[in-house]
């Protein structure tokens, strides 16, 4: 149903004299006022952390600055630690090759034949040997090889060179050879 007011403007009925506003007008004033207290109470907390945390900070920069004796003295005792640890360790590597240098020569006199004499032994790098002797018969060449082979400080031998040759006019075969060492041996104990 449509209503239209027909009567004219004075004969209108009065409204009230006292009249409310609006409440849709103050909505966006209590909007900006709520806003304003988030952003102002956001503001004062971040600025009492700040001020706490630049607090925090000078006091353990003071404290750095009181240990950093301490500090460079810690650094300076683990420099000289580790220092001392390598050259225990080197030591305790010397040590080590000096007794399986020691079982390697053993084990080469126990594998010489008669009337065979080496004339050179010397390391070459990677715990290969080189191996240089003389005798009167390839056949003594061969069971020196194969009793190197069996030996526990040897993984394998290599014949180089076996070669005819002269020492004071005495005809005798000169041989060039290579092994590889066995480390995993060297705890095999020695027979003296």
């Amino acid at each position: 149903m449509i209503r239209i007011n027909l009567l004219p403007q004075d004969e209108l009925p009065k409204q009230s004299s006292l009249k409310l506003p609006n409440v849709g007008a103050f909505a966006p004033l209590a909007i900006v006022l709520v806003a304003a207290l988030g952003i102002g109470s956001a503001h004062i907390y971040q600025s009492q952390k700040i001020s706490a945390l630049k607090e925090v900070i000078a006091q353990e920069e003071a404290e750095s600055r009181r240990l950093a004796p301490e500090i460079a003295k810690i650094k300076r005792l683990n420099q000289q630690r580790k220092d001392l640890n390598d050259r225990l360790d080197v030591i305790t590597q010397l040590d080590s090759d000096r007794y399986f240098r020691v079982h390697l020569m053993d084990e080469l006199n126990r594998s010489l034949p008669s009337h065979m004499w080496l004339t050179r032994f010397e390391d070459v790098g990677g715990d290969t040997y080189a191996v240089e002797g003389v005798t009167f018969s390839n056949f003594l060449v061969s069971d020196f090889l194969q009793n190197v082979t069996r030996s526990p400080y040897f993984s394998g031998i290599n014949l180089l060179v076996a070669e005819k040759g002269d020492i004071n006019d005495v005809q005798v075969i000169k041989f060039k050879a290579q092994a590889r060492a066995a480390r995993k041996s060297a705890s095999v104990p020695f027979d003296g």
